[in-house]
């Protein structure tokens, strides 16, 4: 096939950040240069590769199946020209993990410090947790780092495979209510709740919870009903650290797990014997990738920060 690797650098470029815009931004090009390279690409291989989908555009079928392959050759080809200059290859495959907001606090840099002397280079995206799936099935990540309730389960999607990488418990938390309470241990080491065990009021206590029309905002009221209680929904907040600063300053009480206390910007403390539903953080790769050296040692990195080696598969 008559292809260029500057059409190659541009398809992986827009399937990395989903616009043509942002690809070209990235590349030094203009958003008609990106446009003609995906155009001639395209007839190239005599398919579609990619498909609009409001502002964004998503990769078909054909483009999910390339990505990999392109991504090699582009690895291949910058070790290929370091070597003709003299220097030493590469010889690191870059994958490219989706995160959310307390697995990046949590696991990245740890996770990163295993891969150091592996042939893995470690490229880290932030990805709204709700599309994570979407975004390894459409190719924009190579490894999804995700959250999949028991209570309200991520809905299979073909080619996506999900391993669990730990399951944890919600605690309800509030505002330290003693000198010696202490929340988990920074610097990506979770560690159990620890407070004291004062009196909990739970009847007329405001609630800071996230909006029920997503799946994180399902499992803490099915969280919540397991313990019967009926929240006072006062505040509604989609960010995990804005919801514990408010908890922090004593604006009302909400749910968290350990590794979602490494967002806290101040000490919240969980209340003991107040555990209820429970989340998992898994990794989400697409079926093609789930045999490749990079992406078998990202997830296998993940898996050792966090701690849990079960696998679910769909």
């Amino acid at each position: 096939m008559q292809w260029t690797l500057a059409q190659l650098r541009t398809f992986s470029a827009v399937a990395e950040l989903g616009t043509m815009t942002a690809a070209a931004g990235a590349l030094g090009y203009t958003p008609g240069a990106v446009s003609q390279h995906m155009t001639a690409l395209q007839r190239t291989v005599g398919v579609r590769l990619l498909a609009p989908t409001g502002r964004r555009v998503a990769l078909t079928e054909a483009g999910i199946a390339l990505l990999p392959r392109i991504r090699t050759l582009l690895a291949a080809e910058a070790q290929a020209a370091e070597a003709v200059a003299g220097g030493e290859p590469a010889g690191r495959l870059p994958v490219t993990v989706g995160v959310f907001g307390s697995a990046s606090v949590v696991a990245i840099a740890p996770a990163k410090r295993l891969l150091e002397q592996s042939d893995v280079e470690l490229r880290a995206r932030e990805v709204d947790v709700e599309q994570m799936q979407d975004a390894v099935s459409a190719g924009r990540i190579d490894v999804g780092i995700g959250i999949d309730y028991p209570s309200s389960p991520l809905a299979p999607q073909r080619g996506v495979r999900m391993r669990v990488l730990t399951t944890e418990s919600f605690r309800i938390v509030r505002a330290c209510t003693g000198e010696d309470a202490r929340t988990p241990a920074r610097n990506g080491d979770p560690t159990p709740f620890d407070a004291h065990p004062t009196p909990l009021e739970t009847a007329e206590a405001a609630w800071i919870l996230p909006p029920g029309d997503s799946r994180f905002g399902r499992a803490v009221r099915f969280a919540l009903a397991e313990r019967a209680i009926a929240p006072r929904e006062t505040h509604i907040v989609v960010d995990t650290a804005v919801t514990l600063a408010l908890v922090a300053a004593g604006v009302g009480l909400g749910l968290a797990t350990p590794t979602m206390l490494a967002l806290a910007p101040v000490p919240v403390e969980g209340v003991p014997g107040t555990e209820c539903g429970e989340r998992r953080i898994v990794a989400l790769t697409r079926s093609e990738l789930d045999a490749q050296p990079g992406v078998v040692a990202a997830v296998d990195a993940f898996a050792e920060v966090l701690g849990d080696e079960r696998d679910v598969r769909t």
